[in-house]
C-alpha cells in the first residue's frame, strides 16, 4: 500500500511542476508581449536632420481682409539644414482678386521654402479652374501636369513640363502652364493640340486644333490659340495666324474668330474642293456646336475647283449661313457685301457678275451630304457676262435673280428695274437691248442663253436697225425674234408697226401681224428715181417678208413683203388698196392683187379756174407699181373714174411725174384694149387710149375709134383726139387731119 501511495504522490508532484512551470512561462510572455506593444507606441526618434513635425499645415494670404488663396497640407517636416519644409497631400485654393473664384492645385507632395514663400510640388500635379458661385458639378476645366512652382507673392501657377487639359467642349495637350490668378488667365507656352467634341443629340464630327500657344482668358471666356494655327473637321481645314475661340457659360465654343490672312479650305463628295480667305472670319456655332455661320470680312475671297470647272468670288464682306446634317454642316444661305465679284467657268465659256449686295441660297443634293447653289439675287444694281468663243453678252439691271440646277450652273436669270442687254459677235455689230424686266433661260451646254425674254418699253438696236414692243423674245439657236404689242422695227430705209412681229435675224424671214404699217424711205438719191417722192406705205392685217440681216452681204430678195388683208399702199397722192399687196423696197416696187382701188392725183389744169387738183379711182384685179419708174400697171379688167371722167379697159399704164413740188402726181395715162372713155357725155371707143394730164386731152387709137355725143353725133377716125376743156376734136384719117366741133353736156 506505501508504494502504491508513494507512486500516486510522485505523480501529483511533477503535475504540481509542469504547471507552475506553465504559469511562469505565461507569465513571462506576457511580459514580453506588454513591452513590444508599449515599445511599438511609443513615438518613432526624430531624425537629426528633422526641426520638426506636425500633423497639418496651412497658409492664408489675406489683401484688405480679402483672402486671395490658401494652403493646407496634411503633414509638413520641416528640415534644419535645408530651410524648407516637406509638404504631403496638398491643396491649394485660389479665391482671385474678386473672390470670385474657386480654383484649386492638388499634389501629392511638395516643397515649402519659407523665405521666399515659394511651394515647388514634385509629381503629378492637378489643376481645376471653377467659378466661386459654381456647384461641384458644374463645367471647369481641368488641367494635369507635373513639376509645378507656386509663388507666394503673386500666386502664379508655372511648369515648363507637359500639359494634358479637358474642358466640357473637348480636351487637349501642351508644354508648359503659367497660371496668373491677377490676370486669372491660363496659358499653354507651347506645342498646342486640342480636340474639340461636339456634344448635342447631332452627330457633328470632332474638330483638331494645332498652334504654337493656348491662353484661356478667363474673364471674357475666350480661349486664345496662337500661330499658326491648324484646325481640321472632316474635309475641311482651316490655317490662320491666330485663333480665338468664345466660350458659353457651360463652357462650349460658340464663336471662333480667326485672323492673320486666315484661309479656310474644304473638300466635298463630288472631289470640289474650296477655298475661302479674309483678312478676318469669324465662325458662330450652334447647338451641339454645329457650325452655323461663317463670316470673312476684309478683302474676301473665295474659290470652287471643280472637275468641270471653277468659280471664284470675292468681297469686302461674305456671310454664309450653314445647316446640320450627316455629321457635317453644310451652306444654306450666303450673303456678300461691297464690290462682289462672281466668276464661273465651264469649258469655253466663262459667266462673271458684279454688284454691289449679292445673296444665295443652298439646297442639298440626293445624297444630303453636299449643297449646291439653288438660288442667287442681287440686293443692288447688277451685271452678268458671259463669254465664249467669238461672241459675248452683257445683262445688267437694277435687280438681278438667278437659279441654278443640282450642278449650280445657271437656269434662268431674271432681271428687274431696268434692265440692258449688250449681245456683241463677230463680224457683227452689236445688239444692245433695254427692257424694264428681262427672263432668260441658260442651256446646259455651253452656258450661254437660250431666250430672252422682255417686257416693258423694250427697245432693241443693232447697227441702223431698231425694234421696239411691250414684249419681246430672242431666241439664240434660231436666232428668232418675236415683239407683241405695240411693236416696231426701222432701219435707215424702212418702219414697221404692227401688234406682233416675228423676225429671224439670221436669215432675214420676217412676219407681222394685226394692224401693220410699214413705211419705206427711198435709197438712192437720184433725180430720176424714187428719192424725188416721199415715203412708200403699206398697211394690211397681215404681213410676210425679208429684210436684210446684219452680215456680210444681204440675202436676194431681201426688203420683199407681201400685204394681205386690208392692203392699202400710199406714196405721195398715190394710193392702192387690195386684198393682196406686194412690196419691194429696193425697187420701190408694189404689187396689188384682189379688188384693187387705186387713187391718184391729178395736178389742177393750169388754164382752169379752180386749183383743186383732180382725183382718180381705178379699180382692177391686179395692179403693179412701179415707183422708181414712176408708172402704175394695171391689168385684167380697168375701170378709172375721175370728175372728169370715165376711162375702162382691159390694161392701163399710169405714168406719174415728180415735177409738183417733190409730189408725184398723174402725168399721162394709156389704156389698151376695148377702151372707153365717158367724159360730159361724150363716149368715145376705141382699143387703145391715152391720156394727157398736162395738156387736158384724150387720144383714142386703134381698132375703128369713135367718138359721140349725148345728141347722137358720132365721129369716127384712125386717130380721135379731144380736149375736156373745149368742144374741139382732132380727127386724123386716111384724108388727113380735120377739126371737129363736138357740143358737151354740161356738167
Amino acid at each position: 500500500m506505501k508504494n502504491k501511495e508513494a507512486a500516486r504522490y510522485a505523480r501529483w508532484s511533477a503535475g504540481v511542476a509542469i504547471a507552475i512551470v506553465l504559469v511562469v512561462f505565461a507569465v513571462y510572455l506576457r511580459g514580453r508581449i506588454g513591452a513590444r506593444a508599449t515599445q511599438k507606441n511609443m513615438p518613432v526618434p526624430v531624425p537629426a536632420s528633422v526641426a520638426q513635425e506636425s500633423a497639418g499645415f496651412a497658409i492664408v494670404r489675406t489683401v484688405n481682409h480679402h483672402v486671395l488663396f490658401t494652403v493646407h497640407a496634411s503633414r509638413a517636416t520641416e528640415y534644419k539644414d535645408e530651410n524648407r519644409s516637406l509638404l504631403e497631400d496638398v491643396l491649394i485654393t485660389i479665391y482671385g482678386q474678386k473672390g470670385d473664384r474657386n480654383d484649386t492645385v492638388r499634389a501629392g507632395q511638395c516643397s515649402y521654402e519659407p523665405t521666399s514663400g515659394s511651394i515647388r510640388c514634385q509629381g503629378q500635379v492637378q489643376v481645376d479652374l471653377r467659378d466661386a458661385n459654381a456647384k461641384s458639378a458644374a463645367p471647369s476645366m481641368h488641367l494635369q501636369t507635373s513639376n509645378i512652382l507656386f509663388d507666394h507673392d503673386s500666386g502664379k501657377v508655372t511648369t515648363p513640363n507637359a500639359v494634358a487639359l479637358t474642358f466640357p467642349a473637348g480636351e487637349g495637350r501642351g508644354t508648359g502652364i503659367v497660371y496668373d490668378p491677377q490676370s486669372e488667365d491660363v496659358k499653354l507656352q507651347s506645342d498646342v493640340e486640342l480636340k474639340l467634341m461636339p456634344g448635342g443629340k447631332q452627330q457633328i464630327l470632332p474638330v483638331f486644333l494645332n498652334g504654337s500657344a493656348l491662353e484661356f482668358q478667363r474673364n471674357s471666356g475666350v480661349l486664345l490659340l496662337s500661330g499658326p494655327v491648324r484646325a481640321v473637321q472632316a474635309q475641311r481645314t482651316l490655317t490662320a495666324g491666330e485663333l480665338e475661340l468664345v466660350l458659353d457659360a457651360t463652357m462650349q465654343p460658340k464663336t471662333v474668330i480667326a485672323t492673320g490672312q486666315p484661309q479656310l479650305n474644304s473638300k466635298d463628295a463630288r472631289t470640289a474642293s474650296s477655298l475661302l480667305t479674309a483678312e478676318e472670319m469669324q465662325a458662330s456655332l450652334g447647338p451641339g456646336d454645329a457650325l452655323e455661320k461663317i463670316v470673312a470680312t476684309g478683302n474676301a475671297r473665295g474659290q470652287q475647283n471643280r472637275p468641270d470647272g471653277m468659280s471664284r468670288l470675292s468681297a469686302n464682306h461674305i456671310e454664309l449661313m450653314m445647316v446640320a446634317g450627316n455629321g457635317d454642316s453644310m451652306p444654306q444661305e450666303m450673303l456678300a457685301t461691297g464690290s462682289v465679284h462672281a466668276e464661273t467657268q465651264r469649258g469655253q465659256t466663262k459667266q462673271a457678275l458684279e454688284t454691289d449686295a449679292l445673296r444665295l441660297d443652298f439646297a442639298p443634293d440626293q445624297s444630303g451630304k453636299t449643297a449646291h447653289v439653288d438660288t442667287a439675287e442681287t440686293l443692288a444694281p447688277g451685271r452678268v457676262v458671259t463669254s465664249g468663243p467669238g461672241e459675248s453678252d452683257q445683262i445688267q439691271a437694277g435687280k438681278l435673280a438667278a437659279t441654278f440646277d443640282a450642278r449650280s450652273e445657271l437656269n434662268f436669270l431674271h432681271g428687274a428695274s431696268g434692265v440692258e442687254v449688250t449681245h456683241t459677235e463677230d463680224s457683227k455689230p452689236a445688239q444692245t437691248t433695254t427692257a424694264q424686266n428681262l427672263t432668260a433661260t441658260f442651256g446646259a451646254g455651253d452656258r450661254a442663253w437660250q431666250t430672252l425674254d422682255e417686257d416693258g418699253s423694250v427697245t432693241i438696236r443693232q447697227g441702223d436697225q431698231t425694234a421696239r414692243a411691250d414684249r419681246a423674245r430672242i431666241t439664240r439657236d434660231t436666232d428668232e425674234l418675236v415683239l407683241t404689242n405695240s411693236a416696231e422695227v426701222s432701219d435707215a430705209t424702212s418702219k414697221l408697226s404692227a401688234s406682233h412681229i416675228e423676225m429671224n435675224q439670221k436669215t432675214g424671214e420676217m412676219s407681222a401681224n394685226g394692224n401693220v404699217v410699214a413705211t419705206y424711205t427711198a435709197n438712192q438719191p437720184d433725180r430720176n428715181s424714187a428719192a424725188n417722192t416721199g415715203p412708200a406705205n403699206v398697211s394690211a392685217d397681215e404681213m410676210t417678208g425679208t429684210f436684210a440681216p446684219h452680215q456680210s452681204s444681204a440675202p436676194q430678195g431681201s426688203g420683199h413683203a407681201t400685204f394681205s388683208g386690208h392692203a392699202r399702199f400710199w406714196q405721195d397722192s398715190a394710193l392702192l388698196q387690195g386684198q393682196t399687196i406686194e412690196f419691194w423696197r429696193d425697187d420701190n416696187r408694189a404689187e396689188a392683187r384682189g379688188n384693187v382701188l387705186a387713187t391718184f392725183e391729178e395736178p389742177p389744169d393750169k388754164n382752169s379756174k379752180t386749183k383743186d387738183p383732180t382725183i382718180w379711182q381705178v379699180r382692177a384685179p391686179k395692179v403693179d407699181y412701179r415707183g422708181d419708174a414712176n408708172r402704175v400697171d394695171f391689168s385684167d379688167g380697168v375701170d378709172a373714174r375721175s370728175t372728169e371722167g370715165t376711162i375702162s379697159s382691159r390694161t392701163m399704164e399710169l405714168f406719174l411725174s415728180d415735177d409738183h413740188g417733190g409730189q408725184q402726181k398723174l402725168d399721162h395715162a394709156i389704156a389698151e384694149g376695148a377702151v372707153r372713155i365717158e367724159q360730159n357725155g361724150r363716149i368715145g371707143a376705141a382699143e387703145r387710149g391715152e391720156y394727157d394730164a398736162r395738156d387736158g386731152k384724150f387720144v383714142l387709137s386703134g381698132g375703128q375709134p369713135t367718138l359721140s355725143d349725148g345728141s347722137g353725133n358720132t365721129t369716127t377716125g384712125r386717130e380721135l383726139t379731144f380736149f375736156l376743156a373745149s368742144d374741139t376734136i382732132l380727127v386724123k384719117s386716111e384724108k388727113g387731119t380735120r377739126t371737129v366741133t363736138m357740143h358737151r353736156v354740161a356738167k
